[in-house]
């Protein structure tokens, strides 16, 4: 039987691969990179070294040690959906102000057409 942090640490190093992949084709953001990197890191570090997790979870005086990843990745998700919330809030401004802006460009280019007398749009 495979040892499960021999498991936890091939799925760090794939996921990690596959984030460097997605970051090489332009398919993700550099910005949420970091995110990512650092998942994968931590994914590896408490599956190379699972004491290290006992010593944190008996430091933060929590007595089931999965109990505290589950409510880690629970903030985690949590902050990272509030992030996302944040920047798709900032884009539908910019894109808002940009419609407005093509709003007024077109107007401006139907009143010089009309003054102009040309009604083919060209």
């Amino acid at each position: 039987m495979i040892n499960y942090n021999i498991t936890t640490a091939i799925l760090g190093i794939s996921t990690t691969a596959c984030i460097f992949w997605l970051i090489r084709k332009y398919s993700i953001y550099i910005r949420y990179t970091v995110w990512w990197v650092f998942i994968c890191a931590s994914v590896l570090v408490f599956s190379i070294f699972p004491q290290l997790s006992d010593i944190l979870v008996h430091s933060l005086g929590i007595s089931y040690a999965p109990a505290f990843f589950f409510l880690a990745a629970i903030l985690m998700l949590f902050v990272k959906t509030l992030f996302m919330d944040i920047d798709r809030s900032k884009q539908e401004v910019r894109i808002r102000r940009l419609i407005q802006r093509v709003a007024m460009l077109e107007a401006k280019l139907e009143k010089h057409r009309s003054e102009t007398g040309n009604t083919t749009g060209e």
